[in-house]
């Protein structure tokens, strides 16, 4: 440990005990992008969190947040990393009125342990992003990860009515409330969702909730083509069929599901899987519109599943990755195109990972337009097979945004980040993007060249 190192673990141990710092060798496996920290942190309370961030404003300490990792390896490499502080003992449940469907919790509480809790009351929380036994609430947020109940629930930005945040200097902030109905204004906490923390640490979010489906059941519909498996998807958003989830899987993604979850599925065939969550009555009423939906539209016999296959295959959906048991390289792209383009946009990434020696998988959440891609391969040295891998998400994006779209690198490699833009261009609001950062984090401690434009 060098001097420095050892004096700033020294500094943090006077501020939160110094069986709560992890300093020298110790800090490897908390590396971003390769980028190994001078020291981890783990305030248990926010007032010492806030005693930690003064610190490291005061020392010009570049510093990332860290909830449980599930999302660290999303964006640039960082232009340095002197602390991690993570939030693994901020975790607990600080208010939650079941009457008012509305809940308190840190940010380092799993979605797991906040669904445990709200379930204990007959609620939940309508956020199902990959990993919920370790996805925290904070990164959750910082992130806007949300899942495939977006459809019906809305984005993790949505849910959210209140937050407290620590500032890069300290200070701490409120903004919102603890009910649904509040004054009209500025809606502050949108500034730090989806923001990677940049801006400021989410140490509490205040959430609106939502009661537990009596009955939760999904259809499996395959299709020869992806353009019969759209159709279907818009006859049933054009329908009073109220869907919880609706995501389009590619040949290859759905035979990969299940395989992971033994479920047998046609090869070569796109699957769309739907699922209703209400009373039975209504369950079983919605099911039936969605089968005669799909029969309309060329699918062929479909699955109904529920139970533990049903939470299976979301599981897998939702958490699915870039090396699916491949060897080789691998990314996750994610595309914003028109809902009318995804069929299209399906074919283009197949097409352009094919041209440089690399297989697609794709799931879509195909009523918002988003689609996930899953390129992997061997295509031989690392050199090369980065060097290809960042010639197709080139050409890729190029091809999105001549259509409107745009295309967001996930996760990959530090090989590929180094020869590709992860965020891609952001346009007019790079600016007022420059200038947030500005006001609220001028010296760069948090998270420096991690996000959109190297903020």
């Amino acid at each position: 440990m060098s001097v420095n190192e050892s004096r700033l673990a020294d500094r943090l141990a006077g501020i939160i005990g110094a069986e709560h710092v992890v300093a020298g060798e110790a800090c490897d496996i908390y590396a971003v992008d390769g980028v190994v920290p001078q020291a981890m942190a783990y305030p248990a309370t926010v007032e010492e969190l806030s005693g930690v961030m003064r610190l490291a404003s005061a020392e010009g300490l570049a510093v990332v947040p860290w909830g449980n990792g599930t999302k660290i390896g999303l964006g640039n490499i960082p232009a340095r990393v002197d602390l991690v502080v993570g939030l693994a003992r901020l975790r607990r449940v600080i208010d939650h009125e079941p009457a008012d469907l509305t809940a308190t919790f840190e940010g380092g509480a799993t979605l797991a342990e906040v669904q445990a809790h709200l379930g204990q009351q007959g609620q939940f929380l309508p956020l199902d992003p990959p990993h919920p036994g370790r996805a925290t609430i904070g990164g959750i947020l910082a992130t806007n990860s949300s899942g495939p109940r977006r459809v019906r629930y809305g984005a993790a930005r949505d849910l959210v009515i209140g937050i407290r945040v620590v500032h890069a200097d300290g200070t701490i902030t409120k903004g919102g409330a603890k009910v649904v109905k509040n004054v009209t204004g500025y809606d502050m906490n949108k500034l730090y969702i989806g923001s990677l923390g940049t801006l400021g640490i989410i140490v509490e979010a205040t959430f609106r909730i939502s009661p537990l489906p009596g009955v939760e059941q999904t259809w499996l519909a395959s299709f020869p083509t992806g353009a019969s498996a759209a159709s279907m998807v818009a006859g049933v958003l054009d329908s009073t069929i109220v869907p919880s989830r609706v995501e389009l899987l590619s040949p290859a993604a759905a035979e990969s599901i299940g395989r992971q979850v033994g479920l047998s599925v046609p090869t070569e065939r796109f699957v769309l899987a739907a699922s209703v969550a209400s009373v039975a009555e209504a369950v079983e009423a919605q099911i039936g519109a969605i089968t005669r939906i799909g029969e309309q539209h060329g699918s062929g016999s479909g699955v109904l599943v529920e139970g533990g296959t049903q939470q299976a295959i979301w599981t897998a959906v939702a958490g699915f990755g870039v090396q699916n048991g491949r060897k080789g390289i691998g990314v996750t792209l994610k595309a914003s195109v028109l809902p009318t383009k995804v069929v299209e946009a399906i074919r283009l990434g197949e097409e352009i990972a094919q041209s440089v020696g690399l297989a697609s998988a794709a799931i879509s959440e195909a009523a918002g337009g988003i689609v996930r891609f899953h390129w992997n391969g061997d295509t031989g040295p690392p050199d090369r097979a980065s060097s290809l891998m960042a010639k197709g998400i080139e050409a890729f994006r190029a091809a999105v945004e001549r259509d409107g779209g745009s295309l967001v690198v996930q996760a990959a490699p530090t090989s590929v980040k180094r020869a590709v833009d992860v965020w891609g261009p952001v346009g007019k609001a790079l600016p007022l993007m420059r200038a947030l950062k500005d006001q609220f984090d001028a010296k760069r401690v948090l998270n420096p060249g991690r996000f959109v434009g190297g903020i």
